[in-house]
């Protein structure tokens, strides 16, 4: 409930900004910048390799055992073994598509007490449809699906239990909001939520991020993320939430 009213005070906050009606500009006007607060004539395209450098908490159920996640950035990096993310967007008038894909193989190791490690593999994909009202364009609306899939590996005292595995596809609905607030430097505002019982119990996603503007085609994303997911499928029982800094390289062409 609290997740539902926090995504809630976010749209609300999105609609009560001041908006301010722009007029549209030529294509060739159309920079990495402009075509986040216009409604950019022809298509315009955008990629973000990034970096998410998150910790996790949470818990992780492997029958009869609930095992407590908590790791920081600091000692996830350390046990990283592979990961990579990037998202792409496309956009033009009032339209647009924007995917997100994340791979990230993380292992960790209690301390003290009862002796286990965790190798988590995470995939998550991501598809929305978005649409940006004209007397608005720096607001947008998106409603779209989101794919998780993990794998879990659990060893205890020395024993390496079954590997859990499973895939859910949630339907997402959420909103967000980018402001130019100098000559080289954006704010966005990303929240949304999703899975209603449908495949997980329920995922949500919340991310601000300042965009410093290098060129008029590359910008560099800096801000916060949280990603959080329920699901109790399958042999897989967790509720986690990973979250932490992003920062990554925006390019337009």
């Amino acid at each position: 409930m609290g997740k539902r009213i926090l995504l809630s005070l976010v749209l609300l906050s999105l609609v009560g900004a001041p908006i301010r009606a722009q007029d549209s500009v030529p294509a060739e006007a159309i920079t990495a910048r402009t075509a986040n607060t216009t409604l950019p004539p022809e298509w315009t395209y955008s990629l973000r390799p990034y970096f998410f450098l998150s910790g996790m908490s949470g818990s992780v159920t492997v029958e009869p055992l609930t095992f407590p996640v908590n790791s920081s950035f600091a000692y996830l990096l350390e046990n990283v073994k592979v990961g990579a993310f990037i998202s792409f967007t496309a956009t033009k008038e009032n339209w647009g598509v924007y995917a997100d894909f994340q791979y990230i193989n993380l292992y960790g190791e209690s301390e003290g007490g009862l002796g286990y490690s965790l190798d988590l593999k995470n995939v998550i994909g991501e598809v929305d449809l978005v649409y940006r009202p004209t007397a608005a364009p720096t607001l947008g609306f998106l409603v779209g699906i989101r794919t998780y899939g993990v794998g879990q590996t659990v060893t205890l005292v020395g024993r390496e239990l079954p590997e859990a595995t499973t895939t859910v596809v949630d339907p997402i609905l959420g909103g967000y909001g980018t402001w130019e607030l100098h000559d080289s430097w954006d704010f966005e505002l990303r929240g949304d939520i999703g899975g209603f019982g449908v495949s997980s119990e329920s995922t949500y996603q919340m991310m601000a991020v300042f965009r410093w503007g290098l060129t008029p085609t590359l910008s560099v994303p800096i801000g916060y993320r949280v990603l959080g997911y329920q699901i109790q499928k399958d042999d897989v029982l967790m509720n986690t939430r990973m979250m932490g800094l992003v920062v990554g390289l925006d390019i337009q062409f």
